[in-house]
């Protein structure tokens, strides 16, 4: 399972990008681009949209980053795709 995936409440942000972005390749390979795969989870940068990205997904959707960041990491993720 995931690190602190045992304690009460949500689990967002770092501790489940690595799992989102595994689950992400998966379907991607398994539908064979037949829908639009949205990636969320663990979205804290520029960096991490490309991840989600080269995973297979189409669309991104950013919470938790936003939550701690502001709209700065809207003009982190933009720069990162120049």
């Amino acid at each position: 399972g995931l690190e602190h995936g045992h304690e009460a409440g949500g689990l967002s942000g770092s501790p489940v990008l690595a799992r989102s972005n595994q689950t992400i390749h998966d379907l991607f390979q398994a539908l064979h681009n037949r829908i639009p795969i949205i990636g969320v989870g663990g979205i804290l940068s520029g960096e991490n949209v490309k991840q989600k990205l080269d995973a297979g997904a189409s669309l991104v959707q950013i919470y938790t980053g936003l939550i701690y960041q502001g709209p700065k990491l809207i003009a982190d993720c933009v720069r990162a795709f120049p």
